[in-house]
C-alpha cells in the first residue's frame, strides 16, 4: 500500500457525503470501512474501491458498536 495513510483504518459512516469521504480516504492508501445498513449503492462503491490504493470492507451497523469493534480486530488484526 503507498499513500499518506497506508496502515490506517478508518470507518465511514454511510451518510450524505460517506462516498466522496471513502474516496478521498481509500486514495491515501487508507483502509476503509463503510459502516450503515448496507444498500445497493455500497456494492457499487465498494467494487470502485477495491480498485484503488487502500482496502475496503463493509459493516452492517444492526450489530451495534461492539461488534464493529470485533470486526476490525478480526479483518485486520488490530487490537481494540
Amino acid at each position: 500500500m503507498t499513500g499518506r495513510l497506508a496502515g490506517t483504518v478508518v470507518v465511514v459512516v454511510e451518510g450524505a457525503d460517506a462516498a466522496e469521504t471513502a474516496r478521498l480516504l481509500s486514495a491515501e492508501g487508507a483502509t476503509v470501512v463503510l459502516a450503515g445498513p448496507g444498500r445497493e449503492d455500497t456494492g457499487r462503491l465498494v467494487a470502485e474501491l477495491e480498485l484503488g490504493h487502500g482496502r475496503v470492507a463493509v459493516f452492517d451497523t444492526a450489530a451495534g458498536v461492539d461488534g464493529l469493534a470485533e470486526f476490525i480486530v478480526e479483518q485486520f488484526g488490530l487490537s481494540s
